[in-house]
């Protein structure tokens, strides 16, 4: 069973009182996220991915680099990977939105209200992800999805420090498979230049196909040029 992941983080635990939405904090955010497109990016993407299935367990570990301009496979479980994997896994990577501080500009426009988490930070809600921000298996799967985008500040710069998303509902990946679970965590650090970088993400989710239970976990970590 394949149910693919992409990428986004936060804390949901604690939150009390829901308010409008800081637009002047908002915005600031927003702007620092349009200002790193994925054509200023070059990173390494390292990826390990546990299929979970009726007829066993699969996990492969892969490395790929993002140039600004194209996807290339690195290795494949810390080998060179054939032609073949190569023009596999480029196809793939291409055919989703490329990952990134930059990607928030969208999602954190959709918006709708906040709250104070239990250590005080602010968390944005997405009721519901805009479109193109998600997509699986060759579809977008973003109307089936919400999100929380937990905010953080340093010497009185904001940044998003993480974005979690999740299912709203049961919902099908294809005409096979039924999601019952998704979640993905995203993380964000300051880099030395004060700039925020994606730096790690974790995905989850568990369906079934033909009555049979299966799911897919994945732990990337994103290293930048």
């Amino acid at each position: 069973m394949k149910i693919a992941m992409i990428c986004v983080s936060i804390l949901s635990l604690g939150l009390i009182a829901a308010m409008p939405v800081s637009e002047p904090l908002r915005d600031r955010i927003i702007a620092d996220a349009q200002a790193m497109p994925p054509a200023s990016l070059d990173f390494n993407r390292t990826t390990t991915m546990m299929k979970i299935s009726p007829v066993g367990t699969t996990k492969v570990t892969t490395t790929e680099n993002w140039n600004g301009k194209a996807w290339t496979l690195m290795s494949v479980n810390g080998k060179l990977p054939t032609a073949h994997e190569k023009h596999d896994a480029e196809k793939l990577a291409a055919a989703d939105p490329v990952p990134g501080y930059h990607s928030l500009a969208a999602l954190l426009s959709a918006s709708s209200y906040s709250a104070k988490d239990d250590q005080g930070r602010t968390v944005l809600r997405i009721p519901v992800l805009p479109p193109g921000s998600v997509r699986a298996d060759g579809g977008d799967i973003s109307s089936h999805l919400k999100a929380e985008v937990t905010l953080s500040a340093r010497g009185g710069q904001p940044w998003a420090e993480q974005v979690r998303v999740t299912a709203r509902e049961t919902f099908k990946l294809n005409a096979l498979i039924t999601v019952n679970t998704f979640e993905q965590v995203s993380d964000y650090k300051l880099d030395a230049n004060g700039k925020p970088r994606l730096t790690s993400q974790s995905a989850d989710s568990l369906g079934s196909m033909f009555g049979f239970s299966g799911g897919e976990k994945r732990e990337t970590t994103y290293a930048y040029h």
